[in-house]
């Protein structure tokens, strides 16, 4: 009775939860307005189904659209109180006590956790009660660490979210926002004081703490017992959902190969869990003669089987797309318990609708996009295969050919929004998943979980197990790389916008009702989508008609430099890519400068211009060249005993991009209209150093020009305005040194004579760039002052005779 009236209606109020979750994202603070209407719309509802049930449905629509509005705008614009931890950011050290709400991530040198705050003590020995989560970034390594639940109280700074502020990039502050994270404290382990009293912790959390213990315990004796192997991190991941522990290149080779989402828990590994315990319960229940005869064995079963997975949902970390995963597998269930399987898209939509009440920021995350999209065209595309009896027998040959076609179909749906997410299609994905799903599915997913129940008891039986499964993994691991080699396996795409992503979407629909039989509907959905393909190229011709001839973006990096320069003759040239100290694991390259340039619709770059070796300089560039078409690398001479730029070398060599030095080849490079123009470094300083040495050079567009002085000092500076030829004089500077006290000498400036100085520098940095007195030499010039802490990223703009200056931030 719960389906069957919802089987023609679940959909559509699926539909309109996710309408009223887009509006209210897109909307502006609107939480009283949307109250009201959903009052109203209860009131009329009441009024319709006494008076006119007819309509009732549409009302229902109609409520459904409202609350999906109200709870995400509840989201985005809280009403915090005067106590909340918000209010107590990038203030000074104090003392804050809390209670851990989340399993700890386990990075190579820390741990991360979330943090319910809830008193916190000043200098002053003021104390005050508070409320909000926060990230905690807990450095050091020890046995006994805090646990989820405990009471922790340590001393810290509260530093604030912030963005990035680039096109195309990341909103990690409203990703945190609507998880209700609102800052990050960093404090190590030793400082740590545990308040919790063992006795106040009830009988859930005690069972939450053995799982997560276990759980932890059991990640460790994989990663000992691998020597913390590829093969042992892609196993400790697969069981325990810590996936944090893979590295960066096993990630990218199995997007590459389409294969990434095996190293999620998700709802394919739930489902494989569900069908073992499944399977399991229900070869038990058949030796009872009374349930076989009633028929009851598979439903007991079903029942049965809900209650592990749970279990294994916690142990597994229990993240937001486990909790979806898991809720899709129960709906599942229990539409198979009530002989409803065979519904299951209308199940799929109860699905949906229980996740999106329960979170309605749950629409906006990848996971759920993306299972949901791929178990719709599995669905729909079976269902256009039911002629063909063969694939539907039960023989291992057709069973076969259905899992190449299931893979097919998921792989066809979700590639639109990888290419918009991950900017990388795979083409071996049928091949790879084909090999991968029942290695790692039905294979090592299974036998990790014989190996966890043995290992505390047995453990060199668990060893054996484990090795067995590193095997298996390495020989995937060398499978994967075996085909991302083979020419076209793969390719990097440019960031698809979601105009294109609907005008996909509606051409395979126009195609699965073409092949359904119907006329009318695949020729309204092929017009609008020439509609939509037609409106998107006219507006990029529009904006590349409107683009002025020279364009220039400073981009955010945070504490470093990276600038695109745009030449009329369509010449793309990207100068340093940013970087954090090598001891971060954050790469400015992939994370910042691939998107804006994948959002720019750019591929390939006709140069990339190293001004020095320095790290927040040169680390970005590696995944560039790396990921990116790149004719040629223009460095110095200067050479540097470093991993990264030892690596930036070897992947030149490896990919045949030239490296080209402009002062021994020639001061100048000619594109046409657009000249770079580089100054003579022979006269610099005899002290050596690297930012003293930096590549300066200036971009000349006719009557307009920008100079990029790298990270040169008091002296170059000094040596650069004593030499006659060229002219220093330039219509924009780019700060020396991100606005370093040792730079932007009263002479230089005199010489350079700009009008705008831009200063490229991380917010709040631990150097205290741009230095004040900087600062106040660059006003007292009259020199106008953009800074990407502030400003965000700078858009520069110029015909060859104004030029103007927009900001990422103020526009």
């Amino acid at each position: 009775m719960f389906f069957r009236p919802l089987k023609p209606a679940s959909f559509f109020i699926f539909l309109s939860l996710i309408a009223g979750i887009l509006a209210g994202n897109l909307s502006p603070d609107n939480k009283t307005f949307a109250f009201f209407v959903l009052s109203a719309l209860f009131v009329l509802f009441f009024i319709a189904f006494y008076f006119n049930k007819k309509i009732i449905f549409i009302f229902i629509l109609g409520l459904v659209f409202s609350f999906g509005y109200l709870s995400i705008q509840i989201k985005l614009f809280p009403d915090v109180p005067s106590h909340h931890i918000s209010n107590y950011l990038d203030s000074k050290k104090i003392v804050i006590t809390g209670r851990i709400v989340s399993f700890a991530k386990h990075y190579e040198k820390k741990q991360k956790t979330i943090l319910l705050c809830q008193t916190i003590e000043t200098k002053d020995r003021m104390k005050e009660k508070v409320t909000g989560k926060i990230n905690l970034n807990i450095y050091g390594l020890s046995k006994k660490g805090p646990e989820f639940g405990d009471m922790i109280m340590f001393e810290s700074s509260i530093r604030s979210v912030r963005n990035f502020m680039n096109p195309g990039a990341f909103d990690y502050k409203k990703f945190l926002k609507l998880k209700e994270i609102y800052g990050t404290a960093y404090t190590n382990i030793k400082k740590i004081e545990i308040l919790t009293d063992m006795d106040q912790i009830g009988f859930s959390s005690r069972l939450i703490r053995k799982i997560e213990k276990l759980r932890t315990n059991y990640y460790h004796f994989i990663l000992n017992h691998t020597k913390r192997s590829k093969p042992g991190k892609i196993m400790a991941s697969l069981i325990t959902g810590k996936k944090e522990v893979i590295s960066p290149d096993i990630r990218d080779l199995f997007s590459k190969a389409g294969i990434s989402h095996l190293l999620a828990i998700s709802g394919l590994h739930l489902s494989i869990v569900s069908l073992l315990f499944f399977y399991f319960f229900y070869r038990f229940l058949s030796f009872i003669p009374a349930l076989l005869i009633a028929a009851r064995s598979k439903k007991i079963a079903g029942i049965l089987t809900i209650v592990p997975l749970i279990i294994y949902a916690i142990f597994s970390g229990f993240s937001p797309s486990t909790q979806r995963a898991l809720i899709m597998i129960i709906v599942l269930l229990v539409s198979f318990i009530s002989e409803k399987e065979k519904d299951i898209l209308s199940s799929l939509s109860v699905a949906g609708i229980l996740i999106l009440i329960l979170d309605s920021a749950a629409l906006f995350s990848i996971s759920f996009q993306l299972s949901f999209i791929a178990v719709i065209f599995i669905v729909c595309g079976i269902s256009l295969l039911k002629k063909v009896s063969f694939i539907f027998k039960k023989n291992l040959l057709s069973r076969i050919v259905m899992m190449m076609f299931v893979s097919f179909f998921a792989s066809l749906g979700t590639f639109p929004l990888t290419a918009h997410y991950f900017n990388v299609v795979s083409t071996i994905a049928l091949i790879s998943n084909f090999i991968a799903i029942p290695v790692l599915g039905f294979i090592v997913l299974p036998s990790g979980l014989i190996s966890l129940v043995f290992f505390p008891y047995f453990p060199w039986f668990a060893i054996f197990i484990i090795n067995f499964c590193s095997q298996l993994i390495s020989f995937l691991i060398t499978f994967s790389e075996f085909l991302v080699s083979i020419p076209y396996s793969w390719s990097r795409t440019v960031t698809l916008q979601w105009i294109e992503i609907a005008a996909i979407y509606l051409f395979f629909l126009s195609i699965f009702f073409g092949l359904k039989g119907h006329r009318k509907i695949p020729a309204c959905l092929l017009a609008l989508t020439f509609l939509l393909v037609a409106f998107n190229f006219s507006n990029d011709g529009l904006k590349k008609t409107l683009r002025p001839s020279l364009t220039i973006t400073i981009i955010d990096v945070g504490q470093g430099n990276s600038a695109l320069i745009q030449t009329p003759e369509g010449k793309n040239i990207l100068v340093d890519g940013g970087g954090f100290p090598d001891i971060s694991s954050f790469d400015t390259g992939r994370f910042i400068i691939a998107p804006f340039l994948w959002q720019k619709k750019i591929r390939s770059l006709d140069y990339v211009i190293l001004t020095h070796p320095e790290s927040d300089h040169l680390n970005g560039l590696l995944f560039i060249l790396q990921n990116f078409d790149v004719n040629a690398l223009i460095k110095n001479s200067d050479k540097r005993n470093s991993k990264n730029y030892m690596e930036l070398i070897t992947t030149c060599k490896k990919r045949n991009i030239k490296i080209l030095n402009p002062l021994s080849e020639g001061k100048h490079m000619d594109f046409g209209i657009t000249k770079l123009l580089f100054y003579d470094s022979s006269k610099a300083p005899s002290s050596y150093n690297f930012n003293n040495n930096s590549l300066v050079f200036k971009v000349i567009y006719k009557d307009f020009s920008m100079l990029f002085p790298g990270d040169i000092l008091t002296d170059r500076e000094e040596s650069l305005s004593t030499q006659n030829d060229p002219d220093l004089q330039s219509s924009i500077l780019l700060s020396p040194h991100h606005g370093s006290s040792s730079s932007s000498t009263k002479f230089f400036l005199e010489k350079v004579q700009p009008e705008n100085v831009i200063i490229s520098c991380g917010w709040r940095n631990r150097h205290g760039f741009p230095h004040s007195e900087v600062l106040k030499r660059y006003n007292k010039m009259g020199m106008n002052i953009f800074r990407t802490d502030e400003d965000g990223a700078i858009f520069i703009s110029s015909d060859g005779k104004n030029h103007n200056i927009l900001t990422h931030k103020g526009g």
